[in-house]
Formats: C-alpha cells, structure tokens, sequence
C-alpha cells in the first residue's frame, strides 16, 4: 500500500513534547492548526475557513530539532505520511467513532513566508551515542523501564499501562 505523503502550512498550537521510546529513541510531538482564507469578491473582504488540526510526530534526529527549534504559535511547514486512527468516545448511552488525522514527519520547518531563519547545521553523529546512554540511565533511574512510553509503530504517546493515553 502506498503513503499518503501530505505538505500542511499550519501554526504550532502548544509547545512541543520529548519522548522516550523504551529503546531509547526520541520521539517529539505537537500539533498544527491549518486554516483556509479566500477572498469574498461579492462583500469585497478576506473569509476564513475550515481549521484543521493535525498531530505531527518527528523522530530521531528530526525530533532533537523540532525541540530546539519549534514553539507555541510558530508558522511552520510539515512534509510527512498522513495517518489516521479512529477512536470509540462516549455520546450519552451510545458510543460514536471520531476520526483522527495525524503526520509523520519526515521535514520540519519555519515557513518563511511569515518570517525569516537562520539555519544551523547539527553534526549529530558523535552526540547521538551519549545521548542514548544519558536517556536510557534517566529512564532507568525514574523506573520507566516496564512500558514503552510512545508507540514505536504509531507514534503516538502511551500511558504506563500500555494503552494509548485519551486524546483531548
């Protein structure tokens, strides 16, 4: 099966989250809001849209970045897979399915059209070992051992018990 590989011009809305896999890997997190504008030649004014709000997850090096960089209310640009998971919530008697998108990042960055950056190349090969041993004795030493704390298939964040954590 194919990815659906998509490119969203949003805003961050909170500030990004780290998380540990139990391997050790990082995982950082956050979500976008994208909007539409259009203008309305017939009231000779600027409407919005729809907002859409996606969860973005970035891996590895990408999510050592995305921290350093990223903050609440930042324009950005994100290129990744899109995903989707449904997720049962209580409706009065009933349960009804909600439908959740959210993005693999494989790119993350400022969008320039909104402002300017500067760039600064990370040379992380000689970093990412001690990292690996700094995170796994942290994790070690605050007894986080038992349970993975992010879906290493997903992404997505887990609570102790194993079972994704419900979403807001």
């Amino acid at each position: 099966m194919n990815d659906i590989t998509v490119n969203v011009v949003g805003n961050v809305v909170n500030e990004v989250e780290l998380r540990f896999t139990k391997s050790g890997e990082p995982v950082a997190s956050f979500r976008i809001a994208s909007g539409t504008r259009r203008f309305d030649r017939a009231n000779q004014r600027w409407v919005d849209g729809d907002t859409h709000y996606f969860t973005v997850s970035c891996w590895r090096n990408l999510a050592h970045n995305v921290v350093q960089t990223l903050g609440k209310g930042m324009p950005v640009v994100v290129v990744g897979r899109l995903r989707s998971r449904e997720v049962q919530r209580p409706c009065g008697e009933h349960t009804h399915a909600v439908r959740y998108f959210d993005i693999e990042a494989s790119s993350v960055g400022p969008d320039l059209a909104r402002g300017t950056a500067t760039f600064t190349r990370v040379k992380r090969e000689a970093v990412v070992e001690s990292e690996r041993r700094s995170i796994a004795d942290a994790l070690a030493e605050a007894g986080l051992d038992d349970g993975e704390l992010v879906d290493t298939s997903t992404g997505e964040i887990l609570e102790a018990s194993g079972s994704p954590a419900s979403a807001a």
